[in-house]
């Protein structure tokens, strides 16, 4: 991959999780495992708060991540921006999930990157290997960052930092490959990686090899994640894998 190309900040509006949902043959998670409801985190609206105290907490959100330099909120874990888009979105399912009105507008960051071998660090110091293999099923899921070798040949990583949760693939075979980045939230007791409730649904998109994308939203909740990459394939989509953290 090139790294001559131009970083390209654009401004998107969809409604990436409503578009997806039509026409995906998701049968894969039906053994899922949702999360409990937890409480929401400092700053953000109490579940059920009036709408008017919602929208303005996505407004600063989004401001924020127009004001972000997402050239170095890449170099901070380990790779190099080539493209970033900021999307309007209004995700019932991340909306629900915080207890917000159906219908309220948010944002979700799409990134492409090159993160070659890299290794992900948050803000409070934990790290990640982009080189790691997934381990043996556990009884309870690990804490911090996490990357995990997938079926498909690549790798997902899992990460917060500075108020946000990550999700990425890295492509690692031959030519080219299409899907989406789907975050579920599960419980923190959970065994091996499943699945669980959807959290967030990226863009459908088309990784060349060595490419990373990457999807971003405020985290509102503590707990356990999930993220998954789903391949398109003739019919629907099939699941290639993910890694799972509480976070």
């Amino acid at each position: 991959m090139s790294r001559g190309r131009t970083v390209r900040k654009t401004i998107a509006t969809g409604l990436g999780t409503a578009a997806l949902a039509l026409g995906v043959v998701l049968a894969a998670t039906a053994p899922s495992q949702a999360a409990t409801d937890p409480e929401n985190l400092p700053g953000v609206p109490a579940p059920g708060s009036p709408a008017s105290e919602w929208e303005a907490w996505a407004a600063q959100e989004r401001a924020a991540a127009e004001a972000t330099d997402w050239k170095a909120d890449s170099a901070a874990r380990g790779c190099t921006l080539e493209d970033v888009t900021i999307s309007e979105e209004v995700d019932r399912d991340y909306n629900l999930a915080m207890g917000a009105p159906a219908d309220l507008s948010t944002h979700r960051v799409d990134l492409l990157e090159d993160c070659n071998d890299a290794t992900t660090v948050a803000e409070d110091g934990a790290t990640a290997s982009r080189t790691a293999t997934a381990g043996a099923s556990t009884l309870a899921l690990p804490s911090g960052n996490r990357c995990a070798s997938t079926s498909g040949p690549g790798t997902m990583c899992l990460s917060k930092s500075s108020g946000r949760v990550y999700a990425s693939w890295q492509y690692r075979g031959s030519g080219s490959v299409s899907g989406f980045l789907r975050v579920y939230r599960v419980s923190s007791g959970a065994s091996g990686c499943p699945t669980g409730t959807t959290w967030l649904t990226g863009a459908g998109s088309t990784w060349s090899s060595g490419d990373t994308r990457t999807i971003s939203k405020t985290r509102t909740t503590a707990g356990g994640y999930s993220a998954h990459i789903w391949k398109k394939v003739t019919i629907g989509h099939t699941d290639w894998g993910g890694v799972c953290s509480v976070l």
